[in-house]
């Protein structure tokens, strides 16, 4: 039993020297997955998801340009 703990204990200090030496990743990488995605809607005729930036608002909610009454 004692030689259990002895070994659970050389591994818990191992893994402490490891962790501290080993470079971590940075922080940034977070806010790069982020900034990726853009947020969409859906048509209300079609049922498309889109770009939120490319689709038409009109009194029903979002539609695609293909579907836009005005153009």
């Amino acid at each position: 039993m004692a030689r259990l703990i002895l070994i659970l204990c050389a591994i818990g200090a191992v893994w402490l020297v490891l962790r501290r030496t080993l470079p971590r990743r940075p922080v940034d990488d977070k806010k790069d997955v982020q900034n990726r995605f853009t947020p969409t809607v859906r048509c209300h005729v079609c049922g498309a998801y889109l770009d939120r930036r490319l689709a038409r608002h009109d009194a029903q909610g979002y539609c695609c340009q293909s579907h836009d009454e005005t153009a």
